[in-house]
């Protein structure tokens, strides 16, 4: 076996002369300094989060502390030391799983540590050094390479690193260790000692105990990043992370938002009823163009003074909407989080310039990072839900996510199972302050967040401006498709602008196809383009529906039900789920808060249900049937039909309870579970498009081709490479398979 003169926990350039952080000894001292500051600031934090009393807070630091100390341990083998040392060395274990191990040989030293303490204490401490990869079990548990691996308890570094934990926690000088070679036969003492460890800790855990032994997973996982990054990049860590964490908004600054949007106008009263709700949740249910955003900025003045704000959207183009249109230029520092935040950052035009702190930690790559000094965020839903599933950048997060403050919107368009994590966030973090926002929201899903709110601090459901609500804007009719080309073709003649909404792209370029044969002016939208294309093709749209410029033809898909503030004068739409018809009209006759006239919207049976249910469409019939009987109707009497319609119908089982964070207790994995449903769409890059630096601004979403063989192709990270012969593309009609 070969001979170590230091033990790494990281790769270094100089195997015989590395930097202290770089040391299995001094990779465990920073972490350990992070954990302590992390789990200072966050203590108050967490009490006000998750309501967890002051005793079973200072056991969550205790554990934390001794996790952090105990997390490395096993990188003492020669598997992990050779590995650091030769490219291509193939470890036969991860290194979590021999620190069980030597947890399991140091009992009798460590017993101190968890004595006359509660089952949970020991489990969070085991749970935490055995998950702070996400990677537990082993992956190779079944695989492994090579007969047998050597513990290097003897070595002199190990030594140190047991009288540093002695020292640090009270406890008699260790035993002497030396160093021990153990099989890797699959049945062999590894397998037997992490069984044992196992058996031990075999509790049945009460919700508290699950949430403090999460608490501490995560903080010891954010501790390790930062003990790995921090050190190397910036000079005075501990400074910094007590700057950056501490960091709040104010109940001023948050108003100021408001009173530059709504340039010295008052605000509504039903803005005034929602920024001054004093429930723990409160739910905002208005119509489209009644001002919900500006209300929830007054909402988090109140409920985000001296916390944090997350506003959560349903996709990256509202997210990104929402944040170009509020945070331009605010008081305080902001960011947009998504998966194509980077991309939006440089392609859109009413984009603010990404903030001082942003640039500085890309410019140090310390991006996971991004949320510590930020203290308002604008993201997707999953980037907060995702915590639940053990999704690194939620875990990241999480000292932001623990002192702030929620606005979810558009919930009636999550998907079942996010829904169901909404849920969850909601009963876990009994204490955070959340807004729930939404233009109409099924009675199931109501019923559902009012079961979870019952016993977990109230719920406040609150309606937009009455007037508005209550005010005529509609006239439904269902009709075919030749009484809608009528209608459109009579409204752009008269100068007005004309929104078609269909379920498929290939309806939606059929449409297109047929106005350009009789030369009428028509933008098409839909998700098929390159992203930077389909950009330039929402651009298109928004700004042909202004009112100085000439009639239009928009012809869009589901795009068009939440990312296009726009105003049309007629709405055709395919026949579509109760919620998505609503959020369509929601784009007629919009800005007027009383509208001088009634505009016309027509309802065309598709071809087939896809992509919904028949039971949707079905559903979706019954309700057009009460609706569109050519009298006028409001938001507030497309909402009332939709309730009374949902009461009606079979409620859902919202009580899907299993969570990774929560319930992977022993296993702790990212990728098991995901907090969407699968998709039946692949991301794809043009063959010609292969060679670009920025792939993500070119890529394709398209549904999987049934006709070809797609697994085989070859990637760029996500993104598939399509060849050139499998499909056709161009900026204005976007991608389409060839058959």
């Amino acid at each position: 076996m070969p001979s170590f003169r230091y033990l790494l926990a990281k790769k270094s350039l100089d195997d015989n002369l590395p930097q202290f952080e770089e040391t299995l000894v001094g990779h465990t001292q920073r972490v350990c300094e992070m954990a302590d500051e992390i789990t200072s600031i966050l203590a108050p934090k967490t009490y006000q989060a998750a309501g967890i009393d002051e005793h079973d807070l200072s056991l969550w630091r205790i554990a934390v502390r001794i996790s952090a100390c105990l997390h490395d341990s096993g990188k003492a083998n020669d598997h992990f030391q050779l590995m650091l040392r030769k490219p291509g060395f193939k470890q036969g274990i991860r290194h979590e799983t021999i620190s069980l191990c030597l947890i399991y040989e140091l009992s009798e030293w460590l017993e101190p540590l968890w004595k006359r303490t509660p089952p949970w204490f020991k489990s969070a401490i085991v749970f935490s050094i055995s998950g702070h990869h996400l990677k537990f079990p082993d992956p190779y548990e079944d695989s492994r390479s090579g007969a047998d691996l050597v513990v290097l308890a003897g070595h002199e570094n190990f030594n140190d690193l047991l009288q540093f934990i002695g020292d640090r926690f009270g406890l008699k000088d260790p035993p002497e260790l030396h160093d021990q070679t153990l099989s890797l036969l699959r049945n062999g003492p590894i397998k037997r000692a992490v069984k044992k460890l196992r058996m031990e800790l075999d509790y049945d855990f009460s919700e508290k105990d699950k949430i403090l032994i999460a608490l501490a997973k995560s903080t010891v996982m954010v501790a390790d990043l930062a003990g790995s990054a921090i050190y190397q990049k910036i000079s005075d860590p501990v400074a910094w992370i007590q700057d950056r964490l501490n960091r709040v908004l104010t109940t001023s600054q948050l108003k100021e938002v408001v009173n530059q949007k709504l340039k010295g106008q008052a605000p509504r009263e039903f803005q005034r009823l929602v920024s001054e709700s004093k429930s723990r949740v409160t739910i905002v249910e208005a119509g489209c163009g009644a001002g919900k955003t500006a209300a929830a900025y007054l909402w988090a003045a109140n409920n985000a003074n001296q916390k944090r704000l997350f506003f959560c959207y349903p996709t990256t183009g509202t997210a990104s909407e929402g944040f170009a249109g509020y945070l331009r230029d605010p008081d305080f520092d902001a960011i947009l989080i998504h998966s194509r935040s980077s991309i939006d950052y440089r392609l859109l035009e009413n984009m603010p310039n990404p903030s001082t702190e942003e640039i500085q930690l890309r410019q140090i790559q310390l991006e996971a990072l991004d949320t510590w000094p930020v203290p308002a965020v604008v993201c997707t839903a999953h980037t907060v839900l995702g915590l639940l599933e053990n999704v690194r950048r939620g875990i990241y997060a999480f000292p932001s996510l623990i002192q702030s403050a929620y606005v979810f919107d558009e919930i009636h368009s999550f998907s079942d199972r996010l829904f169901n994590y909404l849920l969850k966030f909601i009963e876990t973090f009994d204490r955070v302050s959340v807004l729930l926002m939404t233009a109409t929201l099924p009675q199931e899903r109501k019923a559902a967040i009012e079961s979870v709110c019952l016993q977990k601090g109230g719920l406040n459901i609150i309606r937009g401006p009455v007037k508005r609500e209550s005010s005529k804007r509609y006239l439904m009719q269902l009709g075919s498709p030749e009484m809608a080309w009528t209608a459109v073709k009579q409204c752009l003649k008269a100068g007005g602008k004309t929104l078609w909404v269909v379920n498929t792209v290939v309806s939606a370029m059929s449409i297109v196809d047929q106005a350009i044969s009789e030369s009428l002016p028509v933008q098409p939208y839909h998700s098929r383009y390159r992203y930077k294309d389909r950009l330039v093709r929402h651009r298109s749209v928004i700004d042909g529906f202004k009112p100085e410029m000439p009639s239009l033809l928009a012809v869009t898909t589901q795009v068009a039900e939440m990312s296009l503030d726009l105003s049309a004068d007629l709405l055709v739409s395919e026949i579509a789920p109760v919620s998505s018809m609503i959020q369509r009209l929601g784009r007629l006759n919009r800005f007027e808060e009383i509208p001088i006239h009634i505009k016309s919207a027509i309802f065309i049976k598709p071809k087939n249900h896809l992509p919904y249910s028949e039971a949707e469409l079905k559903n979706a019939q019954t309700w057009l049937s009460v609706v569109a009987d050519n009298n006028p109707k409001s938001q507030s009497d497309l909402a009332e039909s939709f309730v009374a319609l949902s009461s009606d119908l079979l409620e859902k089982d919202y009580h899907d309870d299993y969570c990774e964070w929560l319930d992977g207790l022993w296993q702790t994995t990212k990728g098991n579970r995901s907090i969407e449903e699968a998709g039946y769409s692949i991301e794809i890059l043009r063959k010609q498009d292969a060679d670009s630096d920025s792939p993500g601004e070119l890529a394709i979403p398209m549904p999987i081709p049934r006709h070809l063989d797609w697994k085989s192709w070859k990637n760029i990270g996500r993104y598939l490479i399509a060849p050139s012969a499998t499909l056709t593309y161009d900026s204005f009609r976007g991608a389409q398979w060839k058959s």
